[in-house]
């Protein structure tokens, strides 16, 4: 089983957020992520690029005031 790991890219870095990241909800906030054992992890954001084939990942763009500059 292939499980995703997400990451926030603030324009400078990008930073891991949650490994084995099984589902994921969105609200009008930002996202919510939820791990296999039920771990929730809160991102505000939006989504920059999902990769379902090679890296299993979906990155976050980091929209707070001052990201990336």
């Amino acid at each position: 089983m292939c499980l995703s790991t997400a990451y926030i890219d603030s324009g400078k870095e990008k930073k891991e957020l949650m490994k084995d990241v099984a589902r994921m909800e969105a609200d009008a906030n930002g996202f919510s992520l939820f791990d296999l054992f039920g771990e929730k992890t809160f991102v505000r954001g939006k989504i920059k690029s999902i990769d379902f084939v090679e890296e299993h990942s979906v990155v976050f763009e980091d929209t707070s005031a001052g990201a990336g500059s």
